[in-house]
Protein backbone atom coordinates (compact mmCIF):
# COMPACT_ATOMS: atom_id res chain seq x y z
CA UNK A 1 0.00 0.00 0.00
CA UNK A 2 1.29 3.44 -0.91
CA UNK A 3 0.46 6.86 0.52
CA UNK A 4 0.61 10.40 -0.78
CA UNK A 5 -0.34 13.56 1.15
CA UNK A 6 -1.78 16.57 -0.66
CA UNK A 7 -2.42 20.22 -0.02
CA UNK A 8 -5.81 21.72 -0.78
CA UNK A 9 -4.94 22.84 -4.31
CA UNK A 10 -3.92 19.37 -5.47
CA UNK A 11 -6.48 17.54 -3.33
CA UNK A 12 -9.39 18.93 -5.33
CA UNK A 13 -8.40 17.27 -8.62
CA UNK A 14 -7.10 14.13 -6.87
CA UNK A 15 -10.38 13.56 -5.04
CA UNK A 16 -12.48 14.22 -8.15
CA UNK A 17 -10.33 11.85 -10.19
CA UNK A 18 -10.80 9.17 -7.53
CA UNK A 19 -14.58 9.65 -7.47
CA UNK A 20 -14.71 9.93 -11.28
CA UNK A 21 -16.36 13.35 -11.10
CA UNK A 22 -13.47 15.08 -12.82
CA UNK A 23 -14.72 16.96 -15.89
CA UNK A 24 -12.35 16.72 -18.85
CA UNK A 25 -12.79 17.72 -22.48
CA UNK A 26 -10.12 15.37 -23.75
CA UNK A 27 -10.19 11.77 -22.47
CA UNK A 28 -6.47 11.53 -23.21
CA UNK A 29 -6.02 13.37 -19.92
CA UNK A 30 -7.34 10.46 -17.87
CA UNK A 31 -5.96 6.96 -17.38
CA UNK A 32 -9.31 5.20 -17.12
CA UNK A 33 -12.27 4.31 -19.33
CA UNK A 34 -15.32 6.40 -18.30
CA UNK A 35 -17.60 3.85 -20.00
CA UNK A 36 -16.48 1.29 -17.40
CA UNK A 37 -16.64 3.53 -14.32
CA UNK A 38 -20.01 2.10 -13.30
CA UNK A 39 -18.14 -1.11 -12.43
CA UNK A 40 -16.30 0.64 -9.59
CA UNK A 41 -17.36 -0.22 -6.04
CA UNK A 42 -17.77 2.40 -3.29
CA UNK A 43 -16.71 1.03 0.10
CA UNK A 44 -17.26 4.24 2.06
CA UNK A 45 -18.10 7.81 1.15
CA UNK A 46 -18.87 11.01 3.04
CA UNK A 47 -22.02 12.32 1.36
CA UNK A 48 -21.37 15.78 2.81
CA UNK A 49 -18.62 16.21 0.25
CA UNK A 50 -21.26 16.04 -2.51
CA UNK A 51 -22.81 19.29 -1.30
CA UNK A 52 -19.79 21.35 -2.33
CA UNK A 53 -18.39 22.21 -5.74
CA UNK A 54 -14.78 22.17 -4.56
CA UNK A 55 -12.76 20.18 -2.06
CA UNK A 56 -11.61 23.46 -0.49
CA UNK A 57 -15.19 24.38 0.35
CA UNK A 58 -15.82 20.91 1.78
CA UNK A 59 -12.74 20.84 3.97
CA UNK A 60 -13.39 24.37 5.28
CA UNK A 61 -16.93 23.39 6.22
CA UNK A 62 -15.69 20.20 7.87
CA UNK A 63 -13.17 22.20 9.90
CA UNK A 64 -15.92 24.53 11.10
CA UNK A 65 -18.47 21.81 11.85
CA UNK A 66 -15.98 19.61 13.72
CA UNK A 67 -14.42 22.58 15.59
CA UNK A 68 -10.94 21.84 14.27
CA UNK A 69 -8.30 24.34 15.35
CA UNK A 70 -4.58 24.70 14.74
CA UNK A 71 -2.67 25.56 11.57
CA UNK A 72 -4.87 25.60 8.51
CA UNK A 73 -3.10 27.23 5.58
CA UNK A 74 -5.08 26.21 2.47
CA UNK A 75 -5.03 29.40 0.39
CA UNK A 76 -1.29 29.71 -0.15
CA UNK A 77 0.28 28.93 -3.51
CA UNK A 78 3.41 27.57 -1.82
CA UNK A 79 3.29 23.80 -1.45
CA UNK A 80 5.90 23.94 1.30
CA UNK A 81 3.80 26.21 3.52
CA UNK A 82 0.41 24.70 2.66
CA UNK A 83 -1.32 22.43 5.15
CA UNK A 84 -1.64 18.82 4.05
CA UNK A 85 -5.38 18.23 4.18
CA UNK A 86 -5.74 14.91 2.33
CA UNK A 87 -3.97 11.57 2.72
CA UNK A 88 -4.50 9.20 -0.21
CA UNK A 89 -3.75 5.49 0.01
CA UNK A 90 -3.61 3.04 -2.90
CA UNK A 91 -3.89 -0.69 -2.26
CA UNK A 92 -3.48 -3.42 -4.86
CA UNK A 93 -2.54 -7.08 -5.08
CA UNK A 94 -0.49 -9.38 -7.24
CA UNK A 95 -1.85 -10.72 -10.51
CA UNK A 96 -1.99 -14.27 -9.13
CA UNK A 97 -3.81 -13.12 -5.99
CA UNK A 98 -6.46 -11.18 -7.92
CA UNK A 99 -6.89 -14.06 -10.38
CA UNK A 100 -7.55 -16.47 -7.50
CA UNK A 101 -10.48 -14.37 -6.23
CA UNK A 102 -13.99 -13.70 -7.44
CA UNK A 103 -15.13 -10.09 -7.73
CA UNK A 104 -16.94 -10.38 -4.36
CA UNK A 105 -13.82 -11.80 -2.74
CA UNK A 106 -11.72 -9.01 -4.20
CA UNK A 107 -14.07 -6.42 -2.72
CA UNK A 108 -13.82 -8.07 0.71
CA UNK A 109 -10.04 -8.16 0.35
CA UNK A 110 -9.94 -4.42 -0.23
CA UNK A 111 -12.42 -3.85 2.58
CA UNK A 112 -9.94 -5.56 4.88
CA UNK A 113 -7.35 -3.02 3.73
CA UNK A 114 -9.75 -0.19 4.59
CA UNK A 115 -10.23 -1.70 8.06
CA UNK A 116 -6.45 -1.60 8.52
CA UNK A 117 -6.33 2.09 7.62
CA UNK A 118 -9.04 2.85 10.17
CA UNK A 119 -7.06 0.99 12.84
CA UNK A 120 -3.80 2.67 11.84
CA UNK A 121 -5.37 6.14 11.77
CA UNK A 122 -8.34 6.10 14.20
CA UNK A 123 -8.66 9.90 14.21
CA UNK A 124 -8.52 10.28 10.41
CA UNK A 125 -11.82 10.90 8.63
CA UNK A 126 -12.64 8.81 5.55
CA UNK A 127 -13.75 11.04 2.67
CA UNK A 128 -13.97 8.29 0.07
CA UNK A 129 -12.85 4.70 -0.40
CA UNK A 130 -13.58 2.76 -3.57
CA UNK A 131 -12.30 -0.04 -5.77
CA UNK A 132 -11.46 0.90 -9.35
CA UNK A 133 -12.30 -1.59 -12.07
CA UNK A 134 -12.22 0.90 -14.96
CA UNK A 135 -8.46 1.15 -15.45
CA UNK A 136 -6.09 -1.04 -17.41
CA UNK A 137 -4.43 -3.66 -15.27
CA UNK A 138 -5.49 -5.03 -11.92
CA UNK A 139 -8.30 -3.73 -9.69
CA UNK A 140 -7.09 -1.56 -6.82
CA UNK A 141 -8.48 0.51 -3.97
CA UNK A 142 -8.18 4.28 -3.47
CA UNK A 143 -8.86 5.64 0.00
CA UNK A 144 -8.74 9.35 0.82
CA UNK A 145 -8.77 10.56 4.42
CA UNK A 146 -8.63 13.88 6.22
CA UNK A 147 -5.49 13.66 8.42
CA UNK A 148 -7.03 14.76 11.72
CA UNK A 149 -4.83 14.74 14.82
CA UNK A 150 -6.48 14.74 18.22
CA UNK A 151 -4.60 15.86 21.34
CA UNK A 152 -5.13 14.55 24.85
CA UNK A 153 -7.28 17.58 25.69
CA UNK A 154 -9.62 16.68 22.84
CA UNK A 155 -8.60 19.52 20.50
CA UNK A 156 -8.24 18.59 16.83
CA UNK A 157 -6.06 19.85 13.97
CA UNK A 158 -4.90 18.92 10.50
CA UNK A 159 -1.50 17.39 11.20
CA UNK A 160 -0.40 14.35 9.20
CA UNK A 161 3.20 14.56 10.43
CA UNK A 162 2.11 13.58 13.92
CA UNK A 163 1.04 10.20 12.55
CA UNK A 164 3.77 9.60 9.99
CA UNK A 165 6.93 10.36 11.95
CA UNK A 166 10.43 9.54 10.85
CA UNK A 167 11.97 8.14 7.70
CA UNK A 168 11.33 4.55 8.85
CA UNK A 169 7.64 5.07 9.56
CA UNK A 170 6.41 3.54 6.29
CA UNK A 171 8.65 0.51 6.76
CA UNK A 172 6.76 -0.24 9.96
CA UNK A 173 3.50 0.75 8.26
CA UNK A 174 4.05 -1.89 5.56
CA UNK A 175 4.96 -4.48 8.21
CA UNK A 176 1.75 -3.83 10.16
CA UNK A 177 -0.31 -3.88 6.96
CA UNK A 178 1.22 -7.18 5.89
CA UNK A 179 0.59 -8.75 9.31
CA UNK A 180 -3.02 -7.51 9.26
CA UNK A 181 -3.71 -9.03 5.83
CA UNK A 182 -1.89 -12.28 6.68
CA UNK A 183 -4.16 -12.67 9.70
CA UNK A 184 -7.22 -12.14 7.50
CA UNK A 185 -5.98 -14.35 4.67
CA UNK A 186 -3.69 -17.03 6.13
CA UNK A 187 -4.30 -19.35 3.16
CA UNK A 188 -3.31 -16.78 0.53
CA UNK A 189 0.18 -16.33 -0.82
CA UNK A 190 0.50 -12.66 0.10
CA UNK A 191 3.72 -10.94 -0.90
CA UNK A 192 5.39 -8.36 1.30
CA UNK A 193 6.69 -5.38 -0.69
CA UNK A 194 10.46 -5.14 -0.44
CA UNK A 195 11.11 -2.26 2.01
CA UNK A 196 14.37 -1.44 0.23
CA UNK A 197 12.69 -1.08 -3.13
CA UNK A 198 12.60 2.37 -4.70
CA UNK A 199 9.00 3.34 -5.32
CA UNK A 200 8.14 5.77 -8.07
CA UNK A 201 6.01 8.63 -6.92
CA UNK A 202 2.43 8.42 -8.17
CA UNK A 203 1.59 11.46 -10.24
CA UNK A 204 -1.20 13.70 -9.11
CA UNK A 205 -3.96 14.41 -11.62
CA UNK A 206 -2.51 17.85 -12.28
CA UNK A 207 0.97 16.39 -12.80
CA UNK A 208 -0.50 13.66 -15.02
CA UNK A 209 -2.25 16.28 -17.16
CA UNK A 210 0.91 18.35 -17.44
CA UNK A 211 2.82 15.22 -18.37
CA UNK A 212 0.26 14.31 -21.07
CA UNK A 213 0.26 17.88 -22.42
CA UNK A 214 4.05 17.79 -22.58
CA UNK A 215 3.93 14.47 -24.43
CA UNK A 216 1.47 15.91 -26.97
CA UNK A 217 3.68 18.96 -27.45
CA UNK A 218 6.66 16.67 -28.07
CA UNK A 219 4.65 14.62 -30.58
CA UNK A 220 3.52 17.77 -32.40
CA UNK A 221 7.08 19.11 -32.43
CA UNK A 222 8.30 15.74 -33.74
CA UNK A 223 5.73 15.82 -36.56
CA UNK A 224 6.69 19.40 -37.38
CA UNK A 225 10.39 18.50 -37.52
CA UNK A 226 9.68 15.42 -39.66
CA UNK A 227 7.68 17.55 -42.11
CA UNK A 228 10.44 20.17 -42.12
CA UNK A 229 13.03 17.46 -42.72
CA UNK A 230 11.05 16.15 -45.71
CA UNK A 231 10.93 19.67 -47.16
CA UNK A 232 14.68 20.03 -46.66
CA UNK A 233 15.22 16.70 -48.41
CA UNK A 234 13.13 17.89 -51.36
CA UNK A 235 15.05 21.16 -51.48
CA UNK A 236 18.31 19.20 -51.32
CA UNK A 237 17.25 17.10 -54.30
CA UNK A 238 16.35 20.26 -56.25
CA UNK A 239 19.73 21.76 -55.42
CA UNK A 240 21.48 18.58 -56.55
CA UNK A 241 19.59 18.66 -59.83
CA UNK A 242 20.37 22.36 -60.29
CA UNK A 243 24.05 21.74 -59.55
CA UNK A 244 24.11 18.87 -62.03
CA UNK A 245 22.51 21.08 -64.68
CA UNK A 246 24.98 23.88 -64.03
CA UNK A 247 27.88 21.44 -64.37
CA UNK A 248 26.50 20.24 -67.69
CA UNK A 249 25.99 23.82 -68.88
CA UNK A 250 29.56 24.73 -67.92
CA UNK A 251 30.94 21.69 -69.78
CA UNK A 252 28.78 22.58 -72.79
CA UNK A 253 30.10 26.16 -72.93
CA UNK A 254 33.70 24.89 -72.78
CA UNK A 255 33.02 22.51 -75.67
CA UNK A 256 31.41 25.30 -77.76
CA UNK A 257 34.41 27.59 -77.21
CA UNK A 258 36.83 24.78 -78.15
CA UNK A 259 34.83 23.95 -81.27
CA UNK A 260 34.64 27.55 -82.43
CA UNK A 261 38.40 28.00 -82.00
CA UNK A 262 39.17 24.81 -83.91
CA UNK A 263 36.74 25.67 -86.74
CA UNK A 264 37.74 29.30 -86.84
CA UNK A 265 34.15 30.51 -86.50
CA UNK A 266 32.36 32.92 -84.22
CA UNK A 267 29.65 32.12 -81.65
CA UNK A 268 27.17 33.77 -84.02
CA UNK A 269 28.13 31.41 -86.85
CA UNK A 270 27.88 28.48 -84.45
CA UNK A 271 24.38 29.50 -83.44
CA UNK A 272 23.48 29.81 -87.15
CA UNK A 273 24.53 26.20 -87.71
CA UNK A 274 22.26 25.17 -84.86
CA UNK A 275 19.45 27.28 -86.36
CA UNK A 276 19.61 25.38 -89.69
CA UNK A 277 19.95 22.03 -87.91
CA UNK A 278 16.73 22.78 -86.02
CA UNK A 279 15.05 22.95 -89.45
CA UNK A 280 16.59 19.73 -90.68
CA UNK A 281 19.13 21.46 -92.92
CA UNK A 282 22.33 19.82 -91.82
CA UNK A 283 23.63 18.27 -88.63
CA UNK A 284 24.16 19.89 -85.26
CA UNK A 285 27.67 20.91 -84.40
CA UNK A 286 29.48 18.29 -82.32
CA UNK A 287 29.32 20.27 -78.98
CA UNK A 288 25.53 20.12 -79.05
CA UNK A 289 25.83 16.62 -77.68
CA UNK A 290 26.72 18.33 -74.38
CA UNK A 291 23.82 20.80 -74.46
CA UNK A 292 21.65 20.00 -71.35
CA UNK A 293 18.65 21.61 -73.02
CA UNK A 294 18.82 19.59 -76.23
CA UNK A 295 18.42 15.90 -76.97
CA UNK A 296 20.48 15.19 -80.07
CA UNK A 297 19.21 12.37 -82.27
CA UNK A 298 21.72 10.20 -84.20
CA UNK A 299 23.25 12.08 -87.08
CA UNK A 300 21.06 12.03 -90.15
CA UNK A 301 22.24 12.22 -93.78
CA UNK A 302 22.33 15.64 -95.34
CA UNK A 303 19.29 16.49 -97.53
CA UNK A 304 19.62 15.95 -101.33
CA UNK A 305 19.03 19.62 -102.08
CA UNK A 306 21.43 22.17 -100.79
CA UNK A 307 20.63 24.95 -98.38
CA UNK A 308 21.39 27.49 -101.14
CA UNK A 309 18.83 25.91 -103.39
CA UNK A 310 16.27 26.18 -100.62
CA UNK A 311 17.15 29.82 -100.05
CA UNK A 312 16.69 30.52 -103.74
Amino acid sequence: MTCENYNCTDANSVEREQERTLTVKNLDHVNYDPAKSDRNVVLEHDSRADQFKTFRAYVKDYKEQEHITGRFNVDTTSDRNATKVLSCFVMSGSHDLMASMTREEQIEYFRAGLDFLKQEYPTFHVVDSRVHYDEKGLPHMHTSMLPIHEKEDGSKSFNVSKHQKGKDYFRGFQDRFYDHMRERYPDKDLQRTDPNRDHEKKLSVREYKENQDFKRELEQEHKRLVAKNEKLKAIGKELDRAYEQSEKAYQYNLEVERYCQEQGITIGQYEKQCFWADRDWGNYPEPERYNPDRNIEPEREAPTHSRMEHER
